[in-house]
């Protein structure tokens, strides 16, 4: 029984070891070149929000809510992301489903989203290193 009670014991500890985030391992760490309007905050306490930098690579998915109108975001975005070396290269918006931007910036891309839900504005950004651009 005391074999047992030890290989419990290890399991445990190992699964707490490999846990960086304190949070089953999902952190979102938001990148210094992503753009945010004042007024989004980054939800990332339900696993929502990750990201990962290593050597170059990155990768992340960012949602962010807060109380700003949806144009007055997509504008601050459209207008800050050149000053940070990003080129737009897709801008559309649906009635339906919000509106949607994508910006390149080297082997990087950025696809901007976003929309209205239950009261507030709602920005998705997906991030991610694209080896095929280089």
């Amino acid at each position: 029984m005391g074999a047992l009670a030890l290989l419990a014991a290890l399991t445990l500890t190992a699964c707490a070891a490999t846990d960086p985030s304190g949070a089953n391992g999902v952190s979102a760490v938001q990148f210094q070149d992503v753009v945010v309007p004042n007024g989004l905050r980054l939800k990332d306490a339900g696993h929502e929000s990750y990201s990962r930098d290593e050597a170059g690579w990155r990768q992340g998915h960012f949602v962010y809510t807060g109380q700003i109108d949806l144009a007055t975001a997509a504008s601050y975005v459209r207008e800050r992301m050149p000053q940070h070396s990003w080129a737009k290269v897709h801008d559309e918006e649906a009635a339906e489903t919000g509106l949607r931007m994508r910006f390149e910036r080297g082997i990087y891309k950025a696809d901007y989203s976003f929309s209205r839900s239950d009261g507030a504005t709602m920005m998705v950004v997906d991030y991610a290193t694209d080896y095929s651009r280089r």
